[in-house]
């Protein structure tokens, strides 16, 4: 006879069935403590545990959620702590199925309670002779212990506690088995089990499990499909139809044979079964915004769980997202706009490698709808993801949203210092004659402070020069701007300040790339000062996020509103309920009449006096290009009524010191340049884009300034009312004498 610490093995396990009795009875009885059962502090605070856990119910474990775009088709899911799952009910479970789970795990399901007595005895018996448990477990029990395991926020940790080889791990179950027996009826527990189960490869739940490996749904598996899948749970790793076919395909007939013992199937529909293949067809997982469904606009995806990830709004719903998720996510994406910028940014810069783009460069794009904030569309010309040629750097945002640290806008930048000067009444005709350079000094930060560097002549201030194609001349308000003629802009941002420059910029709402305010520094951004240090500012020389822009901007077209960039609609939990979403917050920042005014002024850049007539559209339309210093970056915002959208070029290796000039570095789909200007590569994307976006028929127009505006004193501006000053005619030599003798 086998003795174990001086007891005899039979012994031990005959104790352990008459404390097996004495634990039934109290469980079915009202779930008394095991403490009064059983001794031990584990078993204690195992009881204590399950006396005050809520009975599991299907909703409460993890479901996947969806993000949909502006018309509600399907963008991506997004699984919480990983897990995919969708649970259907028990009508939505094929019979088969049913029948096979019950087959193989616990044939006696429908005669017994939440103990089956005779399998519980045998492993009992097992455990106490140190043999692996095997046959005991209810599918109630299984359950409990899966939905302990999913509900968890460490399914690692709580898998080890639940698969623990101990008699408090079982007591622990037969609790919870009778509370789930007592609450739910035979079909809600089956249906409950097999939507909580393990498949392998990611599957949990049955729905999610057939599609994986069948491409079908759980109410059309078939019996041979229904016992392989009812065969993996035992051991999904040991029965891997991808990896071990072999073993799985004898563990699915083991299945068959026992459906037929239990008399589900007849022996000749068990032989018909096993005689079929594994029939694998599987389906690939939607995984996140790298999925086939996200593939039209990956980056808007990761723009949409990073606002949430991010952004103090959504604290409680990017909680729920990786906890039980099940949410149902609306956004504001256009699918017509996202398709037309994509296909804008990949036809003229396409992804390298590639002959039209041998520099490298990238280009992002970002459409934004004014009066509203609504983010209709974002593209940028880089397959989404970490592999080879791919990127995840979203360069049409900042940092905090996956982003970059901001580009540079170039001239794009003079958008900030015309509304600032409108607002302080320069009219349309304000004329100045400028030269091809100037060294200018008098600008002051909003502490009253001289800004600038220091010039050859010892003051503080700012040497600049035009474009090399202007030269100078005499420029209004209107021409300097439709020409962005840089030491005209230079002298205006000094008359009207370069610190009430910056403020115009931050109401309007444009910030550091990280969302910080300008008229602060951001250490963390590089920034040592703030925006209003920089005379340059006109030019566009601080790094900003496109995305900002587009919203700063969109506050022309939208008449003075600001509205805070928006890509989130409407989320929705599984049971209907609407959950608070992030506001645009839209309000005035300027008047209307100023805002028509510039909007006025800009429409002239795309026509002959301007620098992009040749993207140009046929209905109304306003435009700005950029180009930074030295062409490393280009930059174009352009709007009609209703749509605004921006684009910048650059390149990713070198955002501030890779000139986009020459062959490689200046070549896109029309050609290789000398230099990149906002109105070749990005501006030809916009006019791409926008003949193809979803844009207002019949065509909306701007709203005119009245003739009666105080800006129109000094003329349209087209025509300068001030001519430029004569020159003095050079002095005349005084006769020469000529001496005589």
């Amino acid at each position: 006879m086998l003795v174990t610490s001086g007891i005899p093995r039979w012994i031990k396990a005959v104790g352990g069935i008459a404390a097996l009795s004495l634990v039934s009875g109290a469980l079915t009885a009202g779930l008394a403590a095991p403490a009064l059962i059983l001794s031990g502090i584990t078993l204690r605070n195992a009881a204590n545990k399950f006396n005050t856990l809520a009975t599991p119910e299907l909703g409460q474990l993890p479901v996947r959620s969806e993000i949909f775009d502006g018309n509600g088709h399907l963008l991506a899911y997004y699984y919480p702590r990983g897990i995919d799952r969708v649970p259907v009910s028990y009508g939505q479970i094929s019979v088969p199925m049913r029948q096979a789970i019950v087959a193989i795990e616990d044939s006696r399901y429908w005669h017994h309670g939440a103990i089956d007595f005779r399998g519980t005895l045998r492993a009992l018996v097992n455990d106490l002779e140190h043999k692996p448990i095997q046959g005991g477990s209810t599918l109630a029990q299984q359950y409990v212990k899966n939905v302990e395991i999913l509900s968890s926020p460490n399914p690692v940790q709580a898998f080890s506690s639940a698969t623990a080889d101990t008699i408090g791990r079982k007591i622990r179950e037969l609790r919870m088995a009778v509370r789930v027996e007592h609450t739910m009826t035979k079909a809600q527990i089956l249906a409950g089990y097999l939507n909580a189960a393990f498949y392998g490869n990611q599957s949990y739940g049955v729905e999610v499990a057939a599609k994986q490996y069948f491409s079908a749904s759980a109410a059309r598996l078939t019996l041979a499909q229904a016992a392989m899948l009812a065969g993996i749970v035992e051991n999904p790793a040991l029965y891997n139809p991808f990896i071990n076919p072999k073993i799985t395909l004898e563990r699915r007939n083991t299945v068959l044979q026992r459906m037929a013992q239990l008399g589900d199937i007849t022996s000749a529909e068990a032989s018909a079964a096993e005689r079929q293949p594994l029939g694998l067809h599987p389906s690939i997982l939607q995984d996140g915004c790298t999925s086939t469904t996200a593939r039209p606009a990956p980056y808007f995806c990761d723009y949409v769980l990073a606002v949430i990830r991010h952004d103090a709004a959504y604290k409680q719903v990017w909680a729920r997202l990786n906890g039980m998720g099940g949410l149902k996510i609306y956004t504001t994406l256009n699918p017509k706009d996202q398709r037309a910028a994509q296909n804008a940014v990949n036809y003229m810069m396409p992804p390298p490698p590639s002959r039209f783009n041998p520099g490298k460069n990238a280009e992002a794009e970002v459409l934004v709808q004014p009066g509203t904030g609504h983010v209709l569309a974002m593209a940028i010309d880089r397959p989404f993801g970490d592999g080879p040629n791919q990127n995840s750097v979203n360069y049409a945002v900042g940092p905090q949203y996956d982003g970059s640290a901001g580009v540079q806008i170039g001239s794009s930048g003079k958008v900030y210092t015309l509304v600032t000067a409108l607002s302080q009444g320069v009219p349309f005709g304000y004329a100045k004659n400028v030269g091809f350079s100037a060294d200018i000094t008098g600008y002051t930060n909003c502490k009253g402070q001289p800004v600038g560097q220091t010039l050859p002549n010892g003051k503080i201030g700012w040497s600049l020069h035009n474009d090399e194609s202007e030269r100078g001349g005499h420029y209004t308000l209107y021409t300097g701007t439709a020409a962005s003629i840089n030491v005209y802009y230079a002298y205006l941002e000094q008359k009207i300040g370069l610190c009430n420059v910056v403020k115009t910029a931050a109401k309007m709402g444009l910030t550091w790339p990280d969302g910080r305010s300008l008229l602060k520094p951001d250490p963390a951004e590089g920034h040592r000062f703030s925006a209003d240090n920089d005379p340059s500012f006109t030019l566009g020389a601080d790094n900003v996020a496109p995305i900002d822009v587009a919203a700063a901007d969109a506050t022309l077209p939208a008449r003075g509103i600001y509205c805070h960039p928006i890509a989130i609609a409407k989320i929705t939990t599984a049971s209907g309920q609407r959950l608070p979403v992030e506001s645009a917050g839209c309000h005035r920042v300027i008047p209307q009449v100023i805002a028509d005014a510039a909007n006025y002024i800009l429409q002239a850049d795309l026509s002959p006096l301007g620098t992009a007539p040749s993207d140009a559209l046929p209905r109304p339309a306003a435009s700005k290009t950029g180009t930074a210093d030295s062409y490393t970056s280009a930059f174009f915002v352009g709007f009609t009524p209703d749509l605004l959208g921006v684009v910048w070029a650059g390149n990713p290796a070198d955002p501030y010191g890779h000139p986009m000039a020459g062959i490689p570095g200046g070549c896109y789909r029309l050609g290789c340049v000398a230099g990149m200007y906002g109105s070749q590569a990005p501006g030809q994307t916009w006019h791409m884009t926008f003949m193809h976006a979803q844009l207002a028929e019949p065509p909306l127009s701007f709203v005119p300034v009245p003739p009666s505006s105080p800006l129109f004193s000094l003329g349209n501006g087209i025509v300068s009312t001030q001519p430029p000053p004569k020159k003095k005619p050079p002095k005349k030599k005084p006769p020469k004498h000529h001496g005589g003798g």
